[in-house]
């Protein structure tokens, strides 16, 4: 043995050897199983719930007319059923989707003393004072826009109202352009109104704010509402008359909801912003219109321009209390450039 061992080169061919052996037994003479260990975390998964919305008791208004936001049993215009959130065939695909009221609902076929037929033949909403619906305590509204009159997605839009216990309210709205057409032109608006809710149940603003972001850089322009002078304050130090009953671009979106309709031309006074403005809104036909959430039923507002205006549609919710469910924009030539059309409504009134 220590013949074998006395030339470097025959320990190296024995360590060799010696190592292949042992490697040998590891491999093919030893068994040895590594436990398994099968994870009991569960798979996590995303699953959307939907709020139950109990039905809001304002307290009396204390006036001699009758109370305007108190809830009523309107044929025209019923509350919605819980629970509250409205959502999109598509928003939820593993949970079924509340849906849209059917092309005549119940309500409306029993509904004839609430409407009228015009000349043409066609329904128009012609609604008396104690249908109107009072607006929710809480509510979102999520729109999608889109090019012209095309499928083809240029943004989003999100509308919050709050109305508080002291009886102010807070509206705040923010459209973004998205995907692609965010590579070609970056647009944000954000927009702010404030204000309170009297006791016929109508906004009135005391504070509008816009903040608007493109390849030009930020704007922005506000305006306060002086009511006891009667009196509008931009801020770019201009003073205009106020008259009563103005709205700011924002908040009269939702007083639309809560006027009667009973005349062809409805008049408006809205700030802008920068200065007050003066609308008349031709009020137009109850038509079916094709939304994410299904087929709704809607009263066609349209503002009167002369040429050379720019121009604005706008479709109110006739199952939704008269909540603003589509806007369509038009340009000073008449084209139509964009149409913003409602994806899904969370109201709640506790």
């Amino acid at each position: 043995m220590t013949s074998l061992l006395r030339t470097p080169a025959r320990r190296i061919a024995l360590a060799v050897a010696l190592s292949v052996l042992i490697l040998f037994l590891l491999l093919w003479l030893l068994h040895i199983t590594l436990p398994r260990f099968d994870s009991q975390l569960p798979l996590l998964t995303a699953k959307p719930e939907t709020v139950p919305m109990q039905p809001y008791k304002p307290a009396p208004r204390q006036h001699k007319a009758a109370p305007r936001h108190k809830p009523v049993k309107s044929k025209l215009v019923p509350p919605p059923p819980a629970p509250a959130i409205l959502t999109s065939k598509a928003a939820a695909p593993d949970t079924p989707a509340i849906p849209a009221p059917a092309e005549t609902p119940p309500a409306a076929e029993t509904s004839a003393q609430n409407t009228v037929v015009a000349a043409s033949g066609a329904e128009t909403d012609n609604r008396d004072k104690t249908d109107i619906p009072h607006l929710p305590r809480h509510a979102q509204l999520s729109f999608t826009a889109y090019l012209g009159t095309s499928s083809t997605h240029i943004g989003e839009m999100r509308h919050n109202l709050e109305i508080l216990e002291d009886g102010h309210y807070v509206l705040r709205t923010e459209l973004r352009t998205a995907g692609l057409a965010r590579l070609f032109k970056s647009y944000d608006l954000i927009q702010t109104s404030r204000g309170t809710l009297t006791e016929n149940g109508d906004l009135k603003p005391e504070k509008f704010s816009g903040e608007r972001i493109d390849e030009h850089g930020k704007r922005d322009v506000s305006s306060s509402f002086d009511w006891s002078r009667h009196e509008a304050d931009f801020a770019n130090g201009t003073k205009d008359p106020l008259p009563n009953h103005a709205q700011d671009i924002l908040s009269f979106l939702y007083q639309l909801s809560q006027e009667s309709f009973n005349r062809k031309l409805v008049p408006l006074t809205i700030s802008n912003g920068k200065k007050l403005e003066h609308y008349q809104l031709e009020v137009g036909n109850v038509e079916n219109i094709n939304t994410p959430m299904g087929k709704l039923r809607a009263l066609h507002l349209r503002k009167m321009r002369q040429p050379g205006e720019e121009g604005q549609e706008i479709w109110l919710g006739l199952e939704y209390r008269m909540l603003p469910v589509k806007f369509r924009q038009i340009d000073r030539s008449g084209k139509i450039v964009a149409e913003i059309v409602i994806r899904e409504i969370r109201l709640s009134d506790k």
